[in-house]
Formats: C-alpha cells, structure tokens, sequence
C-alpha cells in the first residue's frame, strides 16, 4: 500500500513538473511583436519607436518587428491595428493626431477612442515655439505684440493639416487675442525652407527637429510648452516664463492594441515597457530626442487619451477646422 502511495505521488510529482514547464513554454508572448508605426520612416515618431523597441525586444525575449504605414494623419496604421486579432502580438505607436482625429474628420474607418486600447503613454513632447531669424522679434512678448500689429504676416507652417503643430498653434492664438494663417505642409523639411527663408513666421515643433537650426542662428527659439525648462535646451524659457502662463502642453506618443486584448496581456506589455523607459541610459537618449519618458499603466493611458480628446475638440471647433 506504500508503495502505491509513493508511486502516486511521485507520479502527481512528475505531472506536476511537466506542467510548469509547458506553462512557461505557452508564456506570453511566444512568437515575434509586430508595432506599426502610422508615419513615414524618419521621424521622431518612428525614431523613438524603434530606440523603445529594441530594449523592449530585450525585454520581452522575443524579436519585434516595425511596420511603417503612413497616411491619412495617422488613420491607415492605426486602421490596420484595429482591425488586427486582439490577441496581444499586434501594436501600434500613436501621437497627439489620435486623439484629434475623431473632431478633425466627419468619416473614419475606425473609432480611434472605441476599437484601440492603451498598452502605455512612452512620454509627453514639449513643443518648441520658433520663429524665422529673418523677423523683427527675439523675445515671445514682441512676437505676440508683432503678430496682432501684423496679422496679414502672422504665418504658422505645420508638418500638415490636423497636425498637432497646428492645433497647438491655434490654441496658442486663441488664448493670445491671435489672428493666425496656418500653412501646411507636407512634412516638417519643406516647411523649414519656408521658415529660414522668412516665407513663414513661425512653427511649434519638438526640441529635436528645430534647435539645430536655433544653434546655428538661423531661427530663435521663443518659448517651450514643457512645465520646466528642457535639458537639451536649458537657454530656452517656458511659456510661463516667458509671459503665457498656464501653456505647458504639447504632443505626446504611445503604444496601443486592439480592443479585445485581454487585460492580463495588456498589464504583460505595459510592465515591460515601463521596465524600458526606466533604464537611465534610455532615458536620456528619449530626453535628447525630445521626449520625457512616462509609461504608466494601460487604463492611465486610456483616460490621458479620452481627456486629450476633449481638450483638443474644443480648439478645433472654436478654429472651425475639418478634415475630408
């Protein structure tokens, strides 16, 4: 009868053993990530991207993949990924254009709000206000009093319609008394000629795309939308500094999945991505890109974004802005 006994439990023993180890086989995830990020290869969005991506691959001990798929202000990526198995192995890397979208356009293919689920906010993007060095104001208080003496020449380019650098612009207007012209264009390089040349007056933009051009003398940075002055360019004033209070807000980019993944593969993610963007090193690195890192948990980002729609809704029906 012992040895019975003992058979039995070596037998639950061996069962048991075989058991974990086929749990941790079946461990999410099991299989290559897949991120797409909804812009063109060569921006900040797809450069932080695959910085986040490369310690996340670590990370989770799986390769990752990244997809470019760019249009539509971000709509044909972010389609692509609602449209995806919710099954955890799908991602993609949105901006403050997803939450803006659902105001911006009468159609969509999707609800940005309703069919994608927050996985992390990757950081927030401060917004550098420059003008062209070939105008008369070198503070944010004469560009102000410039732009109301001069509203025919108060030009603000933007990376293109519906863009966050627009909407910043115009809310920026709307608090100042401002009588603005937006221009777009398509993509930051062709509308940088316009600015050195004088053809435009200014931009919102990040810190990494523009100081170059403020190191070189050839546009002076006015303003920062961040609370606190930027490392990167720590002789730049805040807006509250520089006379607008109350103005730190700007762009910002993150990760999200398809609706229907389950929370316990959403949390898997976002521990990780959290784990990331806690490494100095990297910190630094997304600091000099112009990001300051934040990760978070998915239901955090999921209301971030809910409030940022709202937010911007407000601006672009008072500018009467829409988007076909």
């Amino acid at each position: 009868m012992m040895r019975t006994i003992t058979k039995g439990i070596a037998a639950l023993a061996v069962a048991g053993v075989l058991s974990c180890a086929g749990a941790a086989r079946a461990e999410y995830p099991e299989k290559p990530l897949r991120i797409v990020v909804p812009y063109t290869t060569g921006g900040v969005s797809d450069a932080v991207t695959r910085l986040i991506a490369r310690r996340l691959s670590d990370e989770v001990g799986q390769p990752i993949v990244i997809e470019n798929q760019g249009g539509a202000n971000g709509q044909i990526g972010s389609s692509t990924v609602a449209r995806s198995a919710p099954d955890g192995y799908t991602f993609v890397v949105v901006v403050m254009a997803h939450a803006i979208n659902p105001s911006l356009y009468k159609r969509m293919a999707y609800d940005p709000l309703r069919d994608l689920r927050g996985i992390s906010l990757f950081g927030r993007i401060p917004m550098l206000l420059v003008s062209s060095g070939k105008l008369p104001p070198r503070s944010l208080a004469e560009f102000i009093a410039w732009a109301r003496a001069n509203p025919d020449r108060a030009t603000f380019a933007s990376s293109g319609a519906g863009s966050g650098a627009q909407l910043t612009a115009e809310k920026f207007a709307q608090e100042n008394g401002l009588r603005i012209t937006h221009v777009p264009y398509k993509g930051v390089a062709p509308a940088m000629g316009d600015l050195l040349s004088g053809q435009v007056a200014a931009i919102f933009d990040s810190v990494q795309t523009m100081m170059p051009q403020v190191k070189a003398g050839k546009l002076r940075a006015l303003a920062i939308t961040s609370a606190e002055r930027w490392p990167a360019a720590p002789e730049v004033p805040t807006m509250e500094e520089a006379g607008v209070p109350g103005f730190a807000l700007g762009s910002w980019i993150g990760m999200l999945a398809p609706s229907g993944v389950p929370d316990a593969l959403a949390a898997r993610m976002s521990t990780a991505v959290q784990r990331v963007l806690d490494q100095p090193d990297l910190r630094a690195q997304l600091i000099e890109y112009g990001v300051d890192p934040v990760g978070g948990k998915p239901e955090e980002f999921d209301r971030f974004i809910a409030s940022e729609a709202q937010r911007w809704a407000k601006v672009i029906a008072e500018a009467g802005i829409r988007l076909e």
